[in-house]
């Protein structure tokens, strides 16, 4: 009965989603070429999220720039993919923090969350239901 229970507690654990980490962490901070834009930096960091072989996953896809206008070296990046071939998944917010030294843009942060069709309202860290 013990060994019964421990292979279904892992075949569970198998099925459930996992918590849902920014994996690309890791490759921070990306020092971006002379005279790319913010908006540049993070698309090149986030191509490997955005699709795949000239082909993607979602319908819309909005990138914000904002910074204050006293301080032009500091901006972020907000990416939102919505309309996304996933029945729970409403939307995907990636928001990117990036500094610009030596006129050189460097991307110093990265956040991902999420938007649900059911559940929770807003935006979340978690997975959808």
């Amino acid at each position: 009965m013990f060994q019964y229970a421990i292979v279904c507690a892992a075949a569970l654990l198998s099925a459930a989603p996992m918590a849902f980490a920014y994996s690309d962490e890791a490759r921070l901070p990306v020092v971006g070429k002379p005279g790319e834009l913010p908006l540049e930096v993070a698309l090149r960091f986030a191509k490997n999220r955005l699709g795949e072989d000239g082909r993607f996953e979602y319908a819309a896809l909005k990138a914000i720039q904002t910074s204050k206008p006293e301080a032009f070296d500091q901006a972020s990046i907000t990416l939102i993919r919505e309309g996304l071939m996933d029945d729970s998944v409403k939307g995907v917010r990636q928001r990117f923090e990036l500094s610009r030294e030596e006129n050189v843009w460097t991307l110093r942060a990265v956040k991902e969350d999420f938007s649900c069709r059911r559940g929770r309202k807003g935006w979340g860290l978690q997975p959808c239901p």
